[in-house]
């Protein structure tokens, strides 16, 4: 869907806040909003932007957070 501007983040650890995950993937662009569901291990970030959103997929797939897990990412 090319006006889909989330993206989906796998493997994040437990410990990590929504404020956080906006910290790694503000760089990329304006963002919308932020959310990880409690207990699920993941999270989306929306963009405004789908070229934004492409770029950070392409820079943060496999980044690891935390050090120990990477992180996947997908469309949202």
């Amino acid at each position: 869907d090319p006006s889909n501007t989330t993206v989906f983040v796998g493997g994040l650890p437990a410990c990590i806040s929504e404020e956080t995950l906006k910290t790694f993937f503000q760089n990329f662009g304006e963002i919308t909003y932020v959310k990880i569901p409690p207990n699920k291990g993941c999270g989306f970030v929306q963009y405004v932007r789908r070229a934004d959103a492409e770029a950070a997929m392409l820079k943060m797939h496999d980044f690891p957070i935390h050090g120990k897990s990477r992180i996947r990412l997908s469309w949202g």
